[in-house]
């Protein structure tokens, strides 16, 4: 009985995972939506990208981050390898007239067939505790990520750059960074 019982078991639990896999398939008839967790690397680009150069602390990274996709896709932050943190930023009018820098709340979303323009003054990515300096004529390397995880290898040229000095908001800036 029991080795009848143990043959039952199996015969339900193929049964059951050919069910359950039969879910999520879409019919011939119908083409197959994209979704972001489907979005190839040429989907998101960062065109005519740039860092400032610098010998140490902090840099950013601007460009025109386009969405070559049919469907929006969420940037929620990015790595560099020879830094010990990197944020979304944003400035920001302060109090005083002047602008602020701060680690933006929330990701940047490129709506589908759209770009989003990182620049100096504006939203771009900062690269905080240097680990080795980024001279001028340098290429960088940097991977963007998707609110989904997954990750978009770019390249940045390093430039002198001395505009767009804006200050931290209050606590943004700590002695490490």
């Amino acid at each position: 009985m029991r080795k009848n019982t143990t043959t039952q078991m199996a015969a339900l639990s193929v049964a059951a995972m050919i069910g359950l896999s039969a879910c999520g398939q879409t019919p011939a008839s119908e083409p197959e939506k994209t979704s972001q967790s489907q979005v190839s690397v040429e989907s998101l680009s960062l065109d005519n990208a740039w860092a400032k150069a610098a010998d140490e602390g902090m840099t950013a990274v601007f460009g025109e981050l386009k969405n070559n996709s049919d469907e929006d896709i969420t940037l929620a932050g990015a790595k560099y390898d020879d830094a010990d943190e990197v944020q979304l930023h944003e400035t920001l009018e302060d109090n005083s007239g002047g602008m602020s820098m701060q680690e933006k709340k929330g990701d940047f979303t490129i709506p589908a067939g759209e770009s989003l323009s990182l620049k100096p003054g504006g939203e771009h990515i900062m690269v905080m505790g240097l680990k080795k300096p980024i001279k001028p004529g340098e290429e960088i390397s940097l991977e963007l990520v998707t609110g989904d995880d997954q990750t978009f290898p770019v390249t940045a040229i390093a430039k002198d750059y001395s505009g767009a000095q804006e200050t931290y908001a209050p606590g943004e800036a700590d002695s490490d960074h």
